[in-house]
């Protein structure tokens, strides 16, 4: 036993040289530590959010309600969309998949680096949000669709339309006339981080032509005559893009303009920002 433990322990002097050795040559060096983001915080407290799916009263469509919410603690949300500079780190530490490739329309001015990065899907911007919180040592997450409706303030489109009774044709021709009216013209030119300036909490970028993932998925929900709604399930094989309209996308979608949007006009492109539970 004895001989055992000196052996051990002569391991591990040996492995504390070695990694002395290396440092000092400079052939191992930990990883840098990363920039913290700037962030906007929003206090605890109460805020109103519409849910995105079908509610029925006695099997009738109605217009989905504004429910209260509650933020039980400050969450800090991302100033800016994560850039493609943020997200090239990932992808080279290898913890992220490469963003879709292809030819984006560009604004002049500003290095490449510093525009939003686009070409992500849901399961990307969840890789890249479990890296950066093991790099930071701060807990990192996509918001909830309630979160990002409280977040883009002023600039939410509020996507909420009369049910049109039981006809849900009449419904979906309602909910496309009022996300092509939010949506306007598709806009293909990307423009740098803060070219769409700043809502009025600070937040950059909300609504322009970059849809943000979210956790959101799509809820449904039933009432019986004067009774509460109960909501089901919810349906998380498509999550909710938040941008001048919501939009629910497939969450391995990385253009939504080529298929994988199941409601109204697609968006122009995909990106992310991430919010914390805890302060910096």
């Amino acid at each position: 036993m004895r001989r055992r433990g000196s052996l051990a322990a002569g391991l591990a002097l040996a492995a504390v040289a070695g990694l002395a050795g290396l440092l000092a040559a400079g052939q191992f060096r930990p990883a840098a530590p990363l920039p913290a983001p700037a962030t906007v915080t929003l206090p605890a407290g109460s805020y109103a959010w519409r849910p995105f799916g079908a509610w029925r009263r006695d099997g009738v469509l109605v217009p989905t309600p504004l429910l209260a919410a509650t933020a039980p603690v400050p969450i800090h949300v991302m100033r800016d969309l994560v850039t493609r500079a943020d997200y090239a780190r990932c992808v080279a530490e290898h913890a992220c998949p490469p963003a879709e490739a292809g030819a984006v329309p560009a604004a002049a001015g500003g290095p490449a680096e510093d525009y939003p990065q686009t070409g992500v899907s849901w399961q990307d911007a969840q890789a890249y949000a479990a890296w950066l919180s093991a790099r930071s040592g701060r807990p990192w997450r996509l918001p909830t669709d309630a979160e990002w409706q409280r977040a883009a303030a002023e600039r939410f489109g509020d996507d909420g339309v009369a049910a049109g009774g039981g006809d849900i044709a009449a419904r979906w021709l309602a909910e496309y006339d009022r996300t092509t009216l939010l949506r306007g013209r598709p806009d293909p030119v990307l423009r740098p981080s803060g070219g769409w300036g700043r809502n009025s909490l600070g937040l950059a970028d909300m609504a322009g032509n970059v849809w943000e993932w979210t956790q959101g998925c799509v809820t449904d929900a039933a009432a019986v005559g004067e009774g509460p709604f109960v909501p089901s399930e919810p349906y998380c094989g498509v999550r909710i893009a938040e941008g001048r309209h919501r939009a629910p996308v497939i969450d391995f979608v990385r253009d939504a303009s080529a298929g994988g949007c199941g409601l109204g006009i697609p968006p122009d492109y995909l990106g992310f920002r991430l919010v914390s539970d805890a302060a910096g």
